[in-house]
């Protein structure tokens, strides 16, 4: 919406014949004065007739029917934005319905939600963006989602990994030295050694 503010001056609407008297500049000044106080006060209450418009007084009726305290670190935005949630959540919706409000609001696939009939749970998936604004979209699904059913929040990541599995293999055989013809020497035996390492590598895919 365009700015609505005006500087109210009548004196430049004097014709010439009295725009240089002092006692007809001083006339228009004061009633500079109370038009410029009528001029806001008219667009103080346009401004309140439309939620996106509204200032702290406005603000402050609507926040007094659904019976919510705007914080501290609020701006007027902010609590217009409140506004406007909690009306939109005053009427009873099916969970397509909710999940098209939640799309428009958060924008499409940032909050997916589910419903556990068995277990009474409502699911609410929000993507990492979103974790931050956990709280606001908690109290927001309070005002729209029967009592009965117990609101919960997750947030899945998917991850990959590697895993690597070590061993050691040995092979072990005996070799047999016969003695010579002649000599008096006994049978000789020694042991033969192979060793080597086997690495087994498996991928795990963690995910939701």
């Amino acid at each position: 919406m365009d700015d609505l503010t005006r500087v109210i001056s009548l004196a430049t609407f004097l014709p010439p014949v009295t725009r240089d008297s002092k006692d007809v500049q001083e006339l228009m000044r004061i009633e500079d004065t109370e038009l410029q106080a009528l001029w806001e006060a008219m667009c103080d209450i346009f401004y309140n007739q439309f939620i996106s418009t509204m200032t702290a007084y406005g603000l402050q009726q609507w926040e007094k029917i659904f019976d919510v305290m705007p914080k501290a670190t609020d701006t007027l935005q902010d609590r217009r934005t409140r506004i406007l949630q909690l009306l939109m959540g005053t009427r009873p919706y099916t969970v397509l319905s909710f999940q098209a409000i939640l799309d428009n609001i958060y924008g499409p696939g940032n909050v997916t939600i589910h419903v556990d009939n068995d277990k009474y749970e409502f699911w609410m998936e929000l993507t990492a963006d979103m974790m931050s604004k956990n709280i606001s979209i908690r109290e927001f699904a309070e005002t729209i989602v029967p009592k009965n059913l117990l609101i919960l929040i997750s947030n899945t990541q998917n991850a990959a990994l590697r895993q690597y599995t070590d061993g050691h293999v040995r092979q072990q055989s005996v070799v047999s030295i016969a003695g010579y013809t002649g000599v008096n020497i006994g049978d000789m035996t020694a042991a033969q050694y192979t060793g080597g390492y086997v690495h087994v590598l498996k991928t795990v895919n963690v995910g939701g």
